[in-house]
């Protein structure tokens, strides 16, 4: 784990061998350190230093029927409003497709989870999927991110399942905002019917770590954004094209706050100014 800053790196610490699966996701939690859970009863705590790290087992989330593990979708969590931390899961059979909305606390230091749901997929523009069910049989979307801003809950899906947004292409994408039961009450933006478009269509998203965005990429570099990203406002869904960075190739846009931007290649980070 590193800990990196515009200056470059400042402290570097090994986790434990063997402790972490391929999607880490990262809780900052500031003077109390770094915690990773890396599936739904595994997590890697440090101290503020990052001078230590031990192994945190996590209570079982789910039935005791439902004993398969559930791989975390890597990526930043962020603080819900109240105060636990949204991490995505995946199913718990093909580790592929993540579609369960779990909330972490940490309870005088021990983790423990609050609850967990999935989205409704009668809400969202479902065509399908080699795998559009969640276990169980609920039907449910795929759901690249979710953010709580001021109260209010957005989130990100990406389709029906991840295999064919990989290879075949998504059959939608939707940046919604949900009420506290939720549903959705807001589209801020959509894009559907793909799989009866030629080519093929698919978008990841992150929201940025201010609240403000979305930031979309392109699965494919066909279509009509030929590859580049693009930043969603939450308030009114305007959708603005990333202009490139110079010196940036190779790099693609990670987060945004205000004109500041962190963009990040297969191995590096790169921290940068952009146009007001």
């Amino acid at each position: 784990m590193l800990h990196v800053q515009e200056s470059g790196e400042q402290v570097r610490l090994p986790l434990p061998e063997g402790s972490f699966g391929a999607q880490p996701v990262i809780i900052d939690r500031g003077g109390a350190g770094v915690a990773v859970p890396v599936d739904d009863r595994t997590l890697v705590t440090t101290d503020a230093a990052f001078s230590s790290s031990q192994v945190v087992a996590i209570p079982d989330l789910f039935d005791a029927a439902d004993h398969e593990r559930r791989l975390t979708a890597g990526g930043i969590a962020r603080q819900t409003s109240q105060g636990a931390w949204a991490v995505v899961l995946t199913d718990p059979v093909t580790f592929q497709n993540a579609r369960t909305i779990a909330e972490l606390r940490f309870d005088d230091a021990a983790p423990v989870w609050e609850r967990s749901a999935l989205l409704d997929g009668n809400e969202y523009p479902m065509a399908g999927g080699r795998t559009s069910t969640a276990p169980g049989g609920a039907r449910a979307p795929t759901v690249a991110d979710v953010i709580d801003v001021a109260g209010t809950r957005f989130v990100a899906a990406q389709g029906s399942d991840t295999a064919s947004m990989l290879k075949y292409g998504a059959d939608f994408f939707t940046l919604a905002e949900l009420d506290s039961a939720g549903h959705v009450v807001r589209r801020v933006y959509e894009a559907s019917g793909w799989k009866k478009q030629p080519g093929k269509h698919g978008i990841r998203a992150r929201f940025t770590s201010d609240g403000v965005s979305a930031i979309l990429t392109p699965v494919f570099r066909t279509g009509e954004w030929a590859g580049r990203q693009r930043v969603v406002r939450l308030v009114d869904g305007q959708a603005e094209e990333l202009s490139p960075i110079r010196g940036a190739a190779g790099f693609v846009v990670a987060d945004m706050r205000g004109t500041r931007a962190v963009l990040a290649s297969d191995d590096a980070l790169l921290f940068a100014e952009t146009p007001d």
